[in-house]
């Protein structure tokens, strides 16, 4: 018997730590004069440390069991096909990290080349997420986007594969006849956003025709009152996270049926990350559970829940045509992973195994002790670093703060009675 490699020993108080593993996701307090030794251990301490995966078998290499859940996400037969039809947007949000400009819409030329691929995928996988992105989707609905949801729907129909549509918008442009039009197809999520409470997210998202928080909140009602799923993101920061705690009275008017079809996401914009409010974010989720809204699911083991980008059988098609992998980039300043030629095939196979060859040559990332809940950090600064061994928490200490954030949140998840396990 051994110890784990990816056990975290944290001072909690004068007399005790608190021990995390970031494999198995569990903690233990510990005494703190307690001395991780198998052969002075009792039997019935080293029972407790082997279910909580604490203590493992001599022949066991926990570094393989990271590499092989990466590995396995690799070979799936779905395909994630993520479409930005334009880069403008009809808000000019502060936080944004893309260059909005109006000549940014797919061609005619550039949409039927969409087709092809989404033809071309239904040939070679069993199932397909199309998924919306942009600048803001919405803007070009009839011309672009619901041609390129009935192409899929008929392509896998036929097929008798299956398909998922989703988006990611800021819900203003939503309407009954949209709603409509999308209705005999298989709609999946649609993340929608708002920027803390109304006096805040109107000042974000100005709009010189109707207050923009309460449209938004209303397109939400209507989504899910024909039973379409929302998953509805809050942006905060210091500033604006107190407002924010008057959404869910807005959100109380639905009723129960409609709320069944909302789940919430508060998440903390970037420019604000050194500001530290996970307490005030988890009060909020705790006053959405009061009023029967469920958080999106918190996922801690990042080797099991891959970043798209990380995925093989993904790609993000420009509206000029262009391939990348990721999304959280400015399209406008980053180059190209690719292009779809006119048959609709596209091969950012060789940028792809560049970007992975760069995590799975990190030297740094197999035995460190926060590996599972890091698997090295986004591959977009991996692909950036000016070094092999490129580390995001390269000190104890910032290894230390990941762990404690992660206790830190799953304390919260206990207090409110959601389990953060798969």
């Amino acid at each position: 018997m051994k110890f784990s490699i990816f056990n975290n020993r944290i001072p909690l108080s004068n007399n005790t730590d608190i021990l995390f593993n970031s494999l198995s996701e569990e903690s233990r307090i510990i005494p703190k004069n307690m001395i991780l030794d198998v052969k002075t251990m009792t039997p019935e301490i080293i029972t407790e440390f082997v279910n909580a995966g604490f203590i493992i078998d001599d022949n066991i290499i926990e570094e393989k069991i990271v590499r092989e859940s990466f590995d396995k996400n690799q070979n799936s037969k779905h395909f994630k096909l993520t479409i930005n039809p334009t880069l403008n947007c009809n808000f000019r949000c502060w936080y944004c990290y893309e260059s909005h400009h109006a000549q940014s819409t797919m061609s005619a030329e550039t949409l039927e080349k969409v087709k092809n691929s989404i033809s071309f995928i239904s040939n070679n996988y069993d199932s397909i997420e199309l998924a919306f992105f942009g600048g803001e989707p919405l803007m070009y609905f009839d011309r672009l986007v619901l041609p390129l949801i009935e192409w899929t729907a008929k392509k896998f129909s036929l097929k008798g594969r299956s398909y998922e549509v989703t988006f990611t918008t800021n819900g203003y442009l939503i309407n009954e006849r949209i709603i409509k039009s999308l209705q005999p197809y298989n709609i999946g999520i649609s993340q929608i956003t708002l920027d803390g409470g109304r006096e805040f997210h109107n000042k974000t998202r100005v709009s010189n025709k109707t207050d923009s928080f309460c449209t938004i909140v209303d397109n939400i009602r209507t989504m899910a009152s024909v039973g379409m799923p929302v998953l509805l993101r809050i942006n905060v920061t210091k500033e604006n996270i107190n407002s924010a705690y008057s959404i869910p009275e807005y959100i109380n008017s639905f009723s129960d049926t409609e709320k069944s079809k909302v789940q919430v996401l508060i998440q903390q914009v970037w420019q604000d990350s050194q500001n530290d409010i996970l307490d005030e974010i988890w009060g909020l989720y705790g006053e959405f559970l009061k009023i029967g809204i469920i958080p999106w699911p918190r996922r801690f083991n990042f080797y099991k829940h891959i970043c798209y980008a990380d995925i093989k059988n993904s790609a993000v098609i420009n509206y000029n045509g262009k391939i990348f992998k990721c999304t959280a980039i400015d399209f406008d300043k980053k180059e190209a992973d690719g292009e779809v030629e006119s048959d609709g095939t596209f091969d950012i196979s060789i940028p792809y195994k560049v970007r992975l060859s760069k995590r799975l040559a990190n030297r740094l990332c197999p035995e460190c002790r926060i590996y599972p809940v890091c698997n090295g950090g986004c591959s977009k600064n991996i692909d950036q670093a000016q070094t092999r061994d490129f580390c995001l928490h390269p000190s104890n200490a910032a290894k230390d703060k990941v762990v404690r954030n992660i206790l830190r949140e799953q304390l919260h998840m206990a207090n409110l009675g959601i389990s953060w396990k798969d």
